[in-house]
């Protein structure tokens, strides 16, 4: 695997604001320090994207002063319950706090761990959420706080799975949530979509059919104003090399109609307005997917089809809407509709690979890519891409939709 292997997983407030990732990681074959590689790359700070990121430390990291070369604060080294307190350790503890350093207490349980002697150096302390009932996750919490120098510890729920795992440790005054039920689909009554959102969900099927030519899609697409301000103002970009283009037809011939499916993907993404952090995260997240399965592609698969399909398989989260209802607005092929909607067809895996990758389970993840064509070697390197291209093309969508609201203001 690619020295770069990581992922990374947001850390939600109690509000709903991003305020940390989880970057985890996967050790080269050859033994080498899977954090130091990432830090020497560039890639550690690229995806944590100048947030705090928790990072599972061994006692060799810690007494090695591994984290040191990072920025102060940036990473919050989360303990393994198992670690046994030493003088050795101690000191190590001591230098990375002085230095600046956060330390987080991993994976509280219903019995204590050697690593709770390590309680008066931590800032952190982190509970599974699935400790089972709320009494039990209590009796957690007023051990770890009864600690003379526990009284301020702050509290992570990680797995956070299920409605009453996020109600039972709200309720308990946690102030860090993380896991997959922030990524489910909750639909809200009478849901709906934007007006331009659906335009271009419908631009998104004309688009991918071969027999409809420029000038339909510049009919189509000049009937909605925000749609072209959007379109005109991207390929104006700096980002484009600000060509001075002035009509829909130019627009579409110079972008290209792979890229243009591209950006409207990008677009009907972004109209899901909200200045929660889950919601931002959701929307980046299945951007990231998108061009991450993209970038699988080889010869058996379509590359515009992969990056739909990963796109597409978060949209129900992302608009609270049934994805079956959101699939009727767009037409996409039949194999795509498989994947999405029934886990079958030449697709489906590459889902079921980005769930796992997702998720930091390295070595399904591998064996999938494997199966697929694809050279485990370049997976940290597809992903870093991802969040790159991602954080590229969100801004300048972002960036027209904010100019085209202030042009309706004036």
């Amino acid at each position: 695997m690619s020295d770069s292997c990581l992922v990374r997983q947001p850390v939600f407030g109690g509000t709903g604001s991003l305020i940390a990732y989880e970057i985890r990681f996967h050790n080269a074959e050859d033994g080498r320090d899977a954090f130091a590689q990432s830090f020497l790359s560039g890639n550690f700070d690229l995806v944590r994207n100048r947030m705090p990121a928790f990072v599972t430390a061994t006692r060799e990291q810690l007494v090695g002063d591994a984290f040191l070369v990072a920025d102060p604060g940036s990473v919050i080294a989360m303990v393994p319950r198992d670690l046994v307190a030493d003088g050795e350790l101690i000191e190590a503890l001591v230098r990375f706090r002085a230095a600046g350093g956060v330390l987080a207490l991993d994976d509280a349980r219903a019995e204590a761990s050697p690593s709770e002697q390590l309680l008066p150096y931590m800032t952190w302390a982190r509970v599974d959420a699935r400790s089972a009932d709320p009494a039990t996750i209590n009796a957690i919490c007023d051990r770890l706080t009864a600690h003379p120098e526990g009284a301020g510890i702050k509290l992570i729920a990680t797995n956070v799975e299920e409605l009453e795992h996020y109600e039972a440790t709200l309720q308990r005054g946690f102030d860090g949530f993380q896991g997959s039920f922030f990524s489910r689909p909750e639909p809200l009554p009478a849901a709906d979509m934007p007006q331009s959102t659906v335009a271009a969900m419908r631009l998104m099927g004309l688009a991918r059919d071969p027999k409809i030519d420029d000038q339909q899609l510049e009919e189509v697409l000049s009937t909605d104003p925000v749609l072209t301000f959007q379109l005109l103002r991207l390929v104006n970009s700096a980002a484009l090399g600000g060509r001075g283009v002035s009509s829909i037809g130019q627009a579409l011939r110079l972008i290209g109609r792979t890229a243009f499916l591209r950006w409207l993907a990008v677009a009907v993404a972004a109209a899901r307005k909200s200045k929660n952090g889950v919601d931002q995260e959701l929307v980046r997240q299945a951007v990231e997917r998108g061009r991450l399965l993209e970038q699988l592609a080889g010869r058996q698969r379509d590359p515009g089809t992969l990056f739909l399909v990963g796109l597409f398989s978060l949209m129900d989260a992302v608009f609270r809407m049934p994805l079956h209802e959101i699939l009727e607005r767009v037409v996409l092929s039949a194999e795509a509709n498989a994947a999405l909607l029934d886990r079958t067809g030449p697709y489906a895996d590459a889902i079921t690979f980005a769930e796992s990758y997702e998720l930091g389970l390295f070595e399904h993840a591998t064996e999938l890519a494997r199966e697929m064509g694809v050279d485990p070697a370049n997976l940290g390197g597809f992903y870093t891409n991802a969040i790159t291209w991602t954080a590229e093309a969100l801004s300048a969508v972002l960036d027209s939709q904010e100019a085209m609201a202030v042009k309706k203001a004036s």
